[in-house]
C-alpha cells in the first residue's frame, strides 16, 4: 500500500487518529534511535501529549517524512510480536489481509521449550493475523488450563503426571466497522490449528521439586523418621546469600561455538550449546554476543573487541566449545582453519594469550567456561609450546575474581552423546547458570550430576579452578541507576551489533515483478542470519483512494523465484521453500560467517529471477548493497 498517511482519506485518517490515540498507543509506535520516519525524542513526545487531537498532528509528521500504509503496517506487524493484540484494531482499519494462522517457518518445533530458575517455560510460535488467541490443554482436560501464548510449569516431577498441547485461533469479530468488510460470503476469516502433545519428563530430574512435592516429601520422610525414632540434632539451615554489595555495574558475554572444522572432524552440538547458554545469559541481561564457525584470526580479533566491554565492576563470561586440547596445564582453543596436525602454537589460541589481553582489567567475576577436550598432546611436540609460553611469563599477574570452568579435566576429552541437543557439560550447566548461587556451587552443582549420570561419569569429570573473593552469582541483579558514560558506550556498541537491516526491494526490468529480500535472526547468533526473499507484482499506477486489501498476488509472480547469490567467503546453506499467504511463496537461507565480509558499505548480494519451470537459468538478475548485519557493523564503531 503505497497512500502517504497524510493522503488518507478524511474518514480513514480520522478513525486511525481516535484509534491511535486511545491510552496514547502511538508512542509505542515511536523509535527512540534513528530510524528517520519513527525517531523522536523524549521532549518531542511530551509536547505531542499537551496538543488537542495529538495524533492527527504525529500523522501528518509521519506522512511529511515519507511514510506510507505500507510503511506504518509493516511498523505494527513487527511491534505485534512484542504488544500481541494491541495493535490489531489499527490493522483492521487499514484492511491488513486475514492471514491464516501457520507456525513459524524456520523452527522445527510448534512449541518451545525454555527453562526460567525453577520453571519451564512453553511458548506456542503460531502466527497470522488477526493475532491468534492460544489455549493450553492437558491430555486429560476438556477444557483449557492457561490462556496466552506462553505457559509456565513448574519444574518438578508433579509436572511430567500431564502432557501439554496448545490451540490457537484467529478470527475477525463481529459487530465493528470494518466486520462486514472481512467476513464477506466466500472470504476467510477465521482459522485453527493446534500443536501435538508435548511430554516435558526429560526436562525435569528426580531431585527437581515444587514446594508443594517437597513438603509432601518432607512429611513422609518425617514419618518415616519419628517411626524409627531418628532425631536429627545437627542439621544447620543454610542461608542465602544476603550480601548487598554483590551488584554488576554491567554483564558482558561472549560465546563462541566451532563446529564446521576444514581438517579435523566436525562436531554436532556447539551451536546448540552457545545458544542455550547465551539465551539463559540474555534473560539475565547479558550483553551477549554469539559467534559461530571462527577462524584462528577471526577469533583473536573478537576477543580484543570483547575487551573493550570490560571494566570495573563488570560481570564478564567466555565460553567456547570446539575442538582444543592441552599443554603443560595450559588449554589451547582451535579455528575451524587449524590443520589436521595443529600440535604447533601457531596454530591454537592459548590462554596465555587471552590473560595477558585482559591483564589491565579487574571485572567483579571473569568466568572463562572452556567446554574443549584437554587431551594431551604427542611428548615430542611440547618443546615449542614450552617455548612459545616464555613470552607470557613476565606478563603474568595474579587477578582476582576469575574462575575458570573447565568441561573435563586434564588428559581427558570432553563428549557429545549420540541424540542428545546438547554436549555434556552444557546438559547439565544449563540446569543450574541462572540460579541464584555462587558460580562456584554452580559448577560443582555441575560436576556432580555429570558424576551421577553412570553413561558419562567415568568419561568426562569437570574441574574448577577459582581466585573469586565474593560469592558472586550470575544471577547477581545489575545496577541501574547511576550509569556511566562508559556503561552507555557499551549498550550503543552492543544494540548496533543486534540490530537487521530494512529490507531491500528489487524492481525487474524484463517481468512486471518485484523481489523483496529481508532477514531474520537466527537464534542468538550475531553472524549467521535467515535470509528471505520473495516475487510479487510489481503496481506501478495502483490508486488507493479507498483502502481495500491487498490485491492477490498473479499467477505470474507464483511462477517465479528469487534466488540470493552472495559473496563466496560466506557459508551459504541450500534454498528452502515455504508459503505464505501475504507474501506468497518465498525461498530461504541460512547465512553464516558474517564477519568474512570486509566492505566498508557492507553486504552485497545479487538477486536472480528464475522461473519454476528451469531454477537453474537465469533470466535477469540484479546487484543490491544491504548494508550492514549484525556483527559487521562492529567495524562501524572503531
Amino acid at each position: 500500500m503505497n497512500t502517504n498517511l497524510a493522503d488518507l482519506p478524511v474518514r480513514i485518517f480520522r478513525v486511525l487518529s481516535q484509534e491511535l490515540e486511545k491510552d496514547n498507543l502511538w508512542t509505542k509506535i515511536v523509535d527512540y534511535d534513528q530510524d528517520p520516519i519513527f525517531s523522536m525524542k523524549q521532549l518531542e513526545i511530551d509536547s505531542f501529549l499537551k496538543r488537542e487531537n495529538c495524533c492527527d498532528q504525529v500523522l501528518r509528521r509521519w506522512g511529511n517524512r515519507g511514510q506510507t500504509v505500507g510503511d506504518l503496517l509493516a511498523r505494527l506487524q513487527y511491534l505485534s510480536r512484542t504488544y500481541e493484540d494491541e495493535f490489531d484494531t489499527i490493522q483492521f482499519q487499514l484492511r491488513r489481509k486475514f492471514k491464516a494462522l501457520r507456525w513459524v517457518p524456520y523452527l522445527d518445533e510448534p512449541v518451545t521449550i525454555s527453562f526460567d530458575g525453577d520453571f519451564i517455560k512453553l511458548e506456542c510460535k503460531a502466527q497470522g493475523f488477526p493475532t491468534p488467541q492460544i489455549k493450553w490443554y492437558t491430555n486429560d482436560s476438556k477444557d483449557p488450563i492457561h490462556t496466552g501464548r506462553s505457559y509456565t510449569l513448574l519444574r518438578c516431577k508433579c509436572s511430567t503426571e500431564h502432557q501439554y498441547k496448545c490451540i490457537a485461533i484467529n478470527q475477525v469479530p463481529e459487530g465493528l466497522s470494518y466486520s462486514e468488510h472481512y467476513r464477506r460470503h466466500g472470504k476467510q476469516w477465521h482459522s485453527r490449528i493446534e500443536s501435538e502433545f508435548i511430554d516435558v519428563t526429560s526436562c525435569v530430574r528426580d531431585d527437581e521439586l515444587c514446594e508443594s512435592c517437597k513438603n509432601l516429601e518432607m512429611g513422609r520422610l518425617s514419618q518415616i523418621l519419628a517411626e524409627e525414632e531418628k532425631i536429627e540434632t545437627n542439621s544447620v539451615p543454610i542461608r542465602p546469600n544476603l550480601d548487598v554489595n554483590l551488584r554488576a555495574a554491567d554483564k558482558v558475554a561472549l560465546v563462541m561455538s566451532n563446529c564446521s572444522y576444514k581438517h579435523l572432524p566436525e562436531l554436532m552440538t556447539p551451536h546448540c550449546d552457545a545458544q542455550t547458554l547465551a539465551d539463559a545469559l540474555q534473560k539475565m541481561n547479558y550483553k551477549t554476543v554469539t559467534l559461530a564457525d571462527l577462524t584462528l584470526d577471526e577469533m583473536r580479533y573478537f576477543i580484543r573487541e570483547y575487551k573493550k566491554l570490560i571494566g570495573d565492576g563488570v560481570y564478564a563470561v567466555f565460553y567456547f566449545v570446539g575442538h582444543g586440547f592441552e599443554v603443560n596445564g595450559q588449554c589451547y582453543l582451535l579455528g575451524v582453519d587449524a590443520p589436521a596436525d595443529a600440535h604447533q602454537p601457531q596454530h591454537a589460541l592459548s590462554m596465555d594469550w587471552l590473560l595477558s589481553i585482559f591483564r589491565d582489567k579487574q571485572p567483579s567475576l571473569n568466568l572463562l567456561l572452556l567446554d574443549v577436550c584437554r587431551k594431551f598432546i604427542p611428548y615430542e611436540a611440547i618443546g615449542p609450546f614450552v617455548e612459545y609460553s616464555e613470552q607470557f611469563k613476565k606478563f603474568h599477574r595474579a587477578h582476582r575474581n576469575m574462575v575458570y570452568g573447565y568441561s573435563t579435566s586434564g588428559g581427558v576429552g570432553a563428549y557429545e552423546v549420540k541424540g542428545e541437543v546438547n554436549g555434556i557439560f552444557m546438559k547439565y550447566l544449563k540446569n543450574h547458570v541462572q540460579l541464584e548461587i555462587s558460580v562456584i556451587d554452580m559448577l560443582n552443582k555441575v560436576l556432580l550430576d555429570i558424576g551421577d549420570d553412570q553413561k558419562v561419569c567415568d568419561l568426562q569429570v569437570p574441574e574448577i579452578r577459582s581466585t573469586l573473593t565474593h560469592p558472586r552469582s550470575l544471577a547477581d541483579p545489575l545496577i541501574f541507576d547511576g550509569h556511566t558514560a562508559s556503561f552507555d558506550n557499551h549498550t550503543l556498541h552492543w544494540r548496533l551489533m543486534h540490530e537487521l537491516p530494512n529490507p531491500a526491494t528489487i524492481r525487474f526490468d524484463l517481468q512486471p515483478l518485484v523481489a523483496t529480500v529481508w532477514f531474520q535472526f537466527c537464534g542468538n547468533f550475531t553472524n549467521k542470519v535467515y535470509v528471505l526473499a520473495s516475487v510479487a507484482d510489481y503496481r506501478p499506477n495502483q490508486e488507493e483512494t479507498e483502502l481495500e486489501e491487498t490485491e492477490e498476488v498473479s499467477e505470474n509472480a507464483l511462477n517465479h523465484r528469487a534466488f540470493v547469490v552472495f559473496p563466496k567467503e560466506l557459508h551459504c546453506s541450500e534454498a528452502k521453500e515455504y508459503s505464505d499467504d501475504e507474501e506468497g511463496v518465498s525461498l530461504y537461507w541460512i547465512l553464516s560467517g558474517l564477519q568474512k565480509i570486509k566492505k566498508e558499505n557492507g553486504l552485497s548480494c545479487e538477486v536472480h529471477l528464475r522461473h519454476v519451470d528451469d531454477l537453474k537459468k537465469t533470466i535477469e538478475k540484479k546487484s543490491v548493497d544491504i548494508g550492514h548485519i549484525l556483527i559487521t557493523r562492529i567495524k562501524c564503531l572503531q
